[in-house]
């Protein structure tokens, strides 16, 4: 288990601060946690009721930035851990102290359905038609916008005005890398969130 996972588990709380950024809309089911700006629309092999979510920041209080990333999917709190994966990976193929996770090039992670990260892509190609040469990337002509207005630390975007089907991003701690998500099951066992390590703490 990894030093977050233990982290958040002490009941009396540490070194980490939760901040509630925005509900996530869920229409599929299908999950997807990925730099927002690289094309990896693959889901995670387990499902989850459509509806609305909370996205949650984990903080680093010394650090001042997010070192993890939840989606509650309920008020129960974990007690284990399961590392996320997509069909096809096995954790048990797995080398010590190897992952699955998604890689990060921009700075940014994020949670969405399937959907919205196909919309998202739509979004992008209607920008460049629409914009033509002034067209500079995602990033520049929509995204920068959004993040500015939470201090470049979060944004959501919404990609279907009819469903409100939307992008919640994030800073990934110290910025790129590959980080691993893992579902979290209460003592019922049923899964109650999905949280992204950013590798704050190591």
């Amino acid at each position: 288990m990894s030093n977050l996972l233990l982290e958040l588990a002490k009941p009396e709380g540490g070194m980490l601060r939760p901040e509630m950024l925005e509900q996530l809309t869920i229409v599929s089911g299908e999950i997807v946690a990925c730099d927002p700006l690289i094309s990896h629309s693959n889901p995670f092999e387990q499902t989850i009721q459509p509806g609305t979510y909370s996205v949650v920041a984990w903080w680093h209080e010394e650090e001042e930035r997010i070192a993890a990333a939840e989606l509650k999917l309920s008020d129960g709190r974990p007690i284990r851990w399961e590392m996320a994966v997509r069909p096809g990976q096995n954790v048990n193929e797995l080398k010590d102290g190897s992952i699955y996770g998604y890689p990060v090039d921009t700075g940014l992670g994020c949670f969405a359905d399937v959907e919205a990260i196909h919309k998202l892509e739509e979004m992008e190609a209607r920008l460049q038609r629409e914009l033509g040469d002034d067209f500079i990337s995602l990033y520049d002509n929509l995204i920068d916008d959004v993040l500015s207005e939470h201090e470049d630390n979060w944004g959501s975007v919404i990609v279907c005005e009819n469903t409100g089907l939307n992008v919640v991003m994030f800073s990934s701690g110290y910025g790129d890398g590959f980080y691993a998500s893992y579902w979290g099951f209460d003592a019922d066992d049923n899964v109650v969130c999905l949280l992204t390590d950013f590798n704050v703490l190591m």
